[in-house]
């Protein structure tokens, strides 16, 4: 009989380590995850690229496309050389206007937001082909923001766009609005709604321009969508009309600072707080599957050489908090774009004349 007792403590011993070994968290560096540099070509009208590629295969080989500062530039991949670039016009028949909030790059159109509340459809010669009005902003809404900025990307949808409708500033009212995602068909201007509340912990940050907002990411191999509020430690995971909620930050303790309001003549601003704590992007790595969320843990100072910190927060799809990767906004940014061969970031310091850097990530070192 002891020895089935022995035989049973072992089977207990050995299944605990597993379960502790398999919710154990990896802490990295990201400067440990760099594998490869990719260098992109710039011309004399070209400071900076940006993060916003699209990676294609085409007949003649893989390139990567970004429209910058109205022109559509494509780069050969992995060599970075530049290809071609279009000029679009900013007025006329074809103009696009002054502001662009957001772009979608297809395979033979490109999609701008336009600040009259429309979808450009062009081709990639610059041409403007339709303006489809957007759907009329219902009143509790007070006034829609369409934008993919800052860093909310426009989706393919099996109708057309994902279009994130994000609050400039947050208040009351939009705690109890929910139609935030639109799901805008290019064909025939209909539309549904991928619907969310806003926690009820953001009433405390009303009027904040930085932590009023939310950012999504919609899983292209998953149907999913993700959601990732500026204040909450909470992610949302909306599937099939479904929401989840998963817990997911980071090991040290954030600090919401809430701006403050000032009067300039009839005009009222909105002040953010810089040294406050902020979750922003959730992006995922189709390579590896991995989903990882990035925090602004707290501001730098560059006049006194203090960097900024910053982390990410990675997990699977099923919302299991795996790992958390640390950098300063000196080294890198924290936004990315994937490529069959992985997800390159900025560099955060590097300049070379002729060059811009991007770095590649592998994300794979992360036990799943």
């Amino acid at each position: 009989m002891k020895y089935l007792i022995y035989f049973y403590f072992l089977l207990l011993f050995f299944g605990c380590t597993s379960s502790e070994k398999s919710n154990e968290i990896q802490f990295l560096e990201l400067k440990d995850l760099v594998v490869d540099t990719l260098y992109l070509e710039k011309d004399t009208l070209t400071k900076n690229l940006g993060i916003n590629f699209t990676h294609f295969q085409t007949d003649s080989g893989e390139v990567l496309l970004t429209f910058n500062q109205y022109r559509l530039l494509t780069y050969s991949f992995p060599e970075g050389k530049l290809l071609n670039s279009v000029k679009f016009e900013k007025e006329g028949p074809d103009g696009i206007g002054e502001f662009i909030p957001g772009y979608f790059i297809d395979r033979d159109k490109i999609y701008f937001l336009s600040q009259d509340q429309k979808v450009l459809e062009c081709d990639w010669k610059g041409t403007v082909l339709r303006r489809i009005p957007l759907p009329e902003t219902p009143s509790e809404r007070l006034g829609s923001n369409y934008t993919a900025l800052p860093f909310n990307p426009l989706f393919k949808s099996e109708k057309g766009l994902f279009i994130a409708d994000v609050p400039f500033v947050l208040f009351d009212d939009h705690l109890r609005y929910e139609n935030w995602i639109l799901d805008f068909s290019l064909a025939d201007s209909s539309f549904n709604h991928i619907s969310f509340r806003y926690p009820t912990s953001a009433r405390q940050f009303l009027q904040d321009p930085e932590l009023g907002q939310y950012f999504h990411m919609f899983d292209t191999i998953e149907k999913s969508h993700w959601i990732s509020f500026a204040i909450s430690d909470t992610v949302l995971k909306i599937k099939e009309n479904q929401i989840n909620m998963f817990p997911l930050a980071p090991f040290e303790q954030l600090e919401f600072l809430r701006g403050t309001t000032s009067q300039r003549g009839e005009w009222t601003a909105f002040n953010p707080n810089f040294e406050s704590s902020k979750y922003t992007a959730i992006q995922k790595d189709y390579q590896t599957g991995l989903i990882f969320r990035h925090i602004r843990i707290n501001d730098g100072n560059l006049e006194q050489n203090i960097k900024s910190k910053h982390a990410f927060v990675v997990m699977d799809s099923r919302g299991e908090k795996l790992a958390e990767i640390r950098f300063s906004d000196l080294e890198f940014s924290p936004y990315s774009f994937q490529t069959p061969d992985g997800l390159y970031f900025p560099l955060g310091t590097l300049f070379i004349e002729d060059n811009i850097p991007f770095v590649k990530i592998d994300f794979s070192k992360i036990n799943p």
